[in-house]
């Protein structure tokens, strides 16, 4: 094996999937997508950003690491890993340092002194720092915009955003990591992640909200001029909505198809007469459910969300200065008109972004949905820090004169050109052995699997959907 060490890679473990990312930087500050995986985590992985089951989150990133590494012949050795809950908070500190050389001129050393300061201040008891932001900057007693290296003053001083983080949480996701053998790198933001994946400058100036609309919970950063100036968590998501859904009387594995295909986060905009028939049970008759019903199942919530982030618009200070409006982004950006919900909501312009606009032309379309924006995210801040996460590039098998045979029984090996049982059409295997059954076409069993397997198309609804059948 060859080892590389040009590679990043990220790991967004979420309530509803787990999303892995490796990249590499590119021209121009952007990322070339190398390799992505998206896997369901099963039912209570995750909840409310927080790590609930540790084998079974453990199960669905062994799982995506295998389709990196069986797709894309790479494997993660170490990456960065998201972090969200409500356990998070945002508080900020101020501190000064003295320029430290006789000239008066303000280095690299001052700042990072000052900023370093920031990591002695005393914190509750189970949490520890995770990011330390700069709000704004000092130089004697006028306010500075921007970095003040190479300007000339005696005193430096300044305000930093301290966004703190229970301990215990943050050993969850390491543990996590270690039982798949990955090492952690360092843990982000997910709300800091997204951010950074759909923001350009202008927008940071202007004043903007980017709500990351996730399954467990929805992260809120807010910028202003160019500084971060709240970081929060509204504890509702997607989950949420499938819960309220599945009250109805939906089935649990029909209620995300059910909101995808059918939702909508407007009710007005949906006649009374649609109607969409679920799957019968047991040769029971078809139910059927309102799409106005579904609708305002979906729009309820989406209120208790939007209050709250008007709430936390307006104890941030910023309401009315925020002409960049909200950007919507994460996998519940994805709902039928959650922008024109949003934008009638709150009275502010709405964006729905995908996290397109740091990543190279040619690798764009891997991540093309806003599901991608805190995995992202990550990739690019750990790349501004010129970090590099090691991975091993495996070697590509060599051709052989044999090929396994994945429906006969045990390593047994069938050579090229000689009869196998099997069709040589682009339709693959005969319905039957042939051949008496002989192991080199997997006999009986080979037989048996692939005619189960048609059969469970068959019968699978997820395989039969029609206009309004779920």
């Amino acid at each position: 094996m060859e080892k590389d060490n040009n590679y990043i890679a990220a790991i967004d473990m979420g309530t509803s999937n787990t999303v892995i990312l490796i990249g590499r930087r590119a021209e121009g500050g952007k990322i070339d997508i190398v390799a992505s995986s998206v896997v369901d985590n099963e039912r209570d992985s995750m909840w409310r950003g927080d790590i609930r089951n540790i084998d079974k989150i453990v199960l669905s990133v062994q799982r995506a690491l295998r389709e990196i590494e069986k797709e894309y012949s790479l494997k993660v050795q170490e990456a960065y890993l998201n972090l969200s809950g409500k356990h998070i908070k945002c508080d900020y500190k101020s501190g000064y340092v003295s320029i430290s050389n006789s000239e008066g001129e303000v280095r690299r050393e001052d700042v990072d002194r000052l900023s370093n300061d920031m990591r002695n201040i005393s914190v509750p008891a189970g949490e520890v720092i995770v990011h330390i932001r700069p709000r704004i900057y000092k130089l004697d007693d006028d306010n500075i915009s921007s970095e003040p290296i190479g300007m000339i003053g005696k005193r430096l001083s300044g305000e930093f955003n301290i966004i703190t983080a229970e301990k215990s949480k943050i050993d969850l996701i390491y543990r996590c990591l270690n039982r798949v053998d990955v090492r952690v790198a360092d843990v982000v933001l997910s709300s800091l992640a997204s951010a950074e994946a759909v923001l350009v400058d202008d927008q940071k100036e202007l004043g903007v909200v980017v709500l990351d609309f996730g399954g467990g919970t929805c992260d809120v950063c807010i910028y202003h001029d160019k500084a971060i100036r709240f970081l929060g968590v509204i504890p509702f998501g997607g989950v949420d909505i499938n819960s309220d859904i599945r009250s109805c009387g939906v089935l649990e594995r029909l209620v995300e198809r059910l909101k995808v295909k059918f939702g909508c986060a407007l009710s007005s905009e949906i006649p009374e007469t649609q109607y969409i028939r679920l799957p019968s049970i047991n040769n029971t008759p078809s139910n059927e459910i309102s799409q106005k019903q579904l609708a305002s199942i979906i729009e309820a919530r989406l209120e208790d969300i939007s209050d709250q982030l008007l709430n936390i618009i307006k104890s941030s200070g910023y309401e009315g200065r925020l002409a960049g409006g909200i950007v919507l982004t994460g996998g519940g950006a994805n709902l039928n008109m959650i922008k024109e919900f949003f934008a009638q909501r709150t009275g502010m312009p709405v964006r729905i972004a995908a996290p397109d606009l740091y990543v190279s032309s040619e690798t764009v379309d891997k991540v093309a949905s806003p599901l991608y924006s805190t995995a992202v995210g990550l990739l690019l801040i750990a790349a501004s820090m010129g970090r590099t996460t090691a991975t091993l590039v495996l070697p590509k098998p060599k051709p052989l004169d044999t090929v396994y045979d994945p429906y006969g029984g045990g390593d047994d090996l069938f050579r090229h050109g000689q009869d196998t049982g099997f069709d040589e059409e682009p339709g693959g295997y005969d319905d039957m052995p042939r051949g008496g059954g002989a192991s080199h076409n997997g006999g009986f069993g080979g037989w048996f699997k692939r005619t189960i397997g048609k059969v469970r198309d068959t019968i699978d609804p997820e395989e039969s959907l029609e206009d309004n059948d779920l």
